[in-house]
């Protein structure tokens, strides 16, 4: 669950490029006619994600009626496999740090997906806005249904501010195997229906059990690194070596599984005293 700026690229910008070398007729020019349309649905569709109303859209944009075909068109055939269309697509892909799905903070990115279904809106099948980056099971995973009512909403890495504190928390269960149980620790400005939401998708996406498989895959593999450390150096250099990572983590990516697993090391008496011998 990582946070990402809304791209750079507006919609009359991706309309310029899918149609620019579109020879297949009326495609290019029923796409071009509805422009305008997809000006509104883009400002629209920002302000609505500004206020956390996404759910509440559908009654406001137009409707696609019969041109739904040709504005799919522009996405598959424009979009994702013209030449000039590709170049956006691309630069939206590289929006996210060291490409990782900001749905999950674990996968990588290698698709974008549409926030809201794009065959429940076409004219939000190419607003750069509605198009984030996503690991292929994060994809797979979401819905093809739009949100109806605010509980439904997951959260939208363009628009949902998560905050700079530490709201990703891991706890380490001393035994062997030791393993991490990761939670969400509500920040202290999240509303209840905030915090709602981020369990909810924390929750849809399995993220508690995927950093708990992961982690189990770092303790495994760092467990003799840690006991010679603390073997050569003592249990308060290892705490710090486990506070410096889980800092590193911090500083780069924000919450990540990673960083809240050190930290939920660091703080474990059991583990820098030598329970990684345990493992």
């Amino acid at each position: 669950m990582l946070q990402l700026e809304i791209p750079k690229v507006t919609v009359t910008q991706a309309v310029a490029a899918v149609t620019r070398r579109m020879r297949l007729q009326p495609h290019a020019e029923r796409i071009l006619a509805r422009t305008a349309d997809m000006e509104m649905a883009e400002s629209l569709y920002i302000a609505a994600g500004h206020n956390g109303e996404l759910h509440a859209l559908g009654s406001e944009i137009p409707e696609a009626a019969e041109d739904s075909e040709y504005l799919l068109y522009a996405y598959e055939k424009g979009l994702v496999a013209g030449k000039q269309g590709r170049e956006i697509y691309d630069e939206i892909m590289q929006g996210t740090p060291h490409e990782r799905c900001p749905l999950c903070g674990r996968g990588i990115a290698t698709t974008l997906d549409h926030q809201l279904p794009k065959t429940e809106y076409p004219l939000l099948a190419i607003i750069p806005a509605n198009l984030v980056p996503a690991c292929g099971p994060c994809n797979q995973k979401k819905s093809g249904k739009a949100p109806t009512d605010a509980s439904e909403l997951l959260l939208h890495p363009y628009f949902d501010r998560l905050g700079t504190s530490r709201w990703l928390q891991a706890r380490i269960h001393e035994e062997s195997p030791a393993r991490a149980e990761y939670f969400i620790e509500p920040g202290s400005d999240w509303s209840v229906a905030f915090t709602d939401r981020v369990v909810r998708h924390f929750t849809y996406f399995g993220l508690g059990r995927q950093y708990a498989v992961a982690a189990a895959g770092k303790l495994a593999t760092g467990r003799i690194r840690h006991a010679g450390l603390l073997e050569r150096a003592g249990a308060g250099e290892l705490r710090l070596h486990l506070e410096e990572a889980a800092e590193g983590h911090w500083s780069v990516s924000g919450n990540t599984w990673e960083g809240a697993l050190y930290a939920a090391l660091a703080r474990s008496d059991w583990y820098v005293n030598g329970g990684m011998n345990e493992m």
